[in-house]
């Protein structure tokens, strides 16, 4: 569960409580979901945001997990935040810390995350209206945690600048993810029931002109390498694991840095070679970053590369078959971007309102409204 989010370039201002109905949102409904009930109501729901202004340079807000309970976590003008239904919350600093972001959480209610401080990033476990954080020891990223409360991250070797792969359960620290010899770690974005972490890295081709990039899977024993998945890439081909559900399905991309391409893709157990999903019409790059945990819907970003502009950013949302397809934005043609989805069909991120400022946004019914871009009525 949970899974490494990327994070969205923002400008937010002020709290807003708004439930935006399908009509109004920018895009047609679809006529079909794979989830939410007959009885769902398809809306775009804008949460609150904390006090304060984004800085100059850096501007964080976003949706990143999906709980039980109304409970959602996210970052709020670069600060850790989780909210209950729309009202935000804070999570409390520890003293030097001076924001951070909450990146998941489990059904317990148990959220994990990163805190930035004057002495370097501070990996924590939180849950709803406690006191303090907690410090995970080590850490400096905690990016996941399953439901059995183990959770996920890393810290930066100093010598290397490799990241080392860690693993808690609860307080305490499990295990180092062992890496065979001349590999390195660069993420560590997921751990499903199991206990199987997933990540990726780089490593040895076997040739003196080129690595590989390959995405990585460790079992539960704290002792084991990790499994090298297929393709494993080379030095113009990345391969990303980003999220895994409860089956071991693992949803990630493919990044070509000569063409500028990112595809969507997905690996199902046994593990061979991945599923490529076609991109959304009129884009080019195209990343999951979260999977529910059973009902096999994903959920990412797609753009398109246009060296004369900034092209807005779409949120990505795929049922598991059938063409890729868009969720509706806050304004027409704004940014939209899809961090996590739940069982039930919401699907939380962000999204750019008319003013031109992004919103914490939690969609629900989401497959009742997704859509294919410039697409005949009858194909979305």
């Amino acid at each position: 569960m949970g899974t490494r989010k990327t994070t969205v370039r923002t400008a937010v201002a002020g709290a807003l409580l708004t439930t935006v109905a399908v009509a109004t949102a920018t895009g047609p409904a679809a006529a079909a979901a794979p989830g939410g009930g007959a009885r769902c109501t398809p809306g775009i729901t804008v949460l609150r945001a904390l006090p304060g202004r984004d800085g100059a340079q850096t501007h964080s807000t976003q949706v990143n997990g999906i709980g039980t309970r109304g409970l959602t976590v996210g970052v709020s003008h670069d600060k850790p935040a989780y909210w209950l239904g729309t009202a935000v919350h804070a999570v409390p600093l520890p003293a030097g810390a001076t924001g951070g972001s909450v990146e998941a959480v489990n059904r317990s209610g148990l959220m994990v995350g990163t805190l930035t401080t004057a002495s370097g990033a501070k990996a924590f476990s939180y849950r709803p209206g406690a006191g303090s954080v907690t410090l995970l020891p080590g850490g400096e990223s905690a990016t996941a945690v399953n439901d059995a409360g183990h959770i996920v991250g890393g810290r930066r070797d100093r010598a290397s600048g490799a990241v080392v792969g860690l693993e808690w359960s609860g307080r305490l620290l499990r295990r180092e993810l062992a890496v065979p010899a001349g590999y390195s770690i660069e993420a560590v974005t997921g751990i499903d029931s199991t206990g199987r972490v997933i990540g990726y890295g780089a490593g040895p081709s076997g040739e003196p002109s080129y690595d590989i990039h390959p995405a990585l899977v460790w079992s539960a024993n704290p002792a084991a390498a990790p499994t090298t998945l297929q393709p494993v890439g080379d030095d113009y081909a990345y391969y990303r694991a980003q999220a895994i559900d409860e089956s071991g399905r693992i949803a990630g991309s493919y990044w070509h840095t000569r063409s500028l391409e990112t595809t969507a893709l997905v690996w199902s157990v046994p593990y061979g070679d991945p599923a490529y999903v076609p991109s959304v019409p009129g884009t080019s790059n195209d990343s999951f970053e979260g999977i529910s945990p059973t009902s096999g819907v994903l959920v990412g970003t797609a753009s398109a590369w246009d060296p004369t502009r900034e092209a807005a950013v779409q949120a990505l949302y795929w049922p598991g078959s059938g063409p890729a397809k868009t969720l509706p934005g806050l304004a027409p043609n704004g940014f939209t971007a899809a961090y996590a989805v739940a069982d039930d069909d919401r699907v939380a991120g962000a999204a750019v309102d008319r003013a031109g400022v992004v919103r914490p946004v939690v969609w629900t019914c989401a497959g009742k409204q997704a859509y294919v871009p410039n697409a005949p009525a009858a194909a979305r």
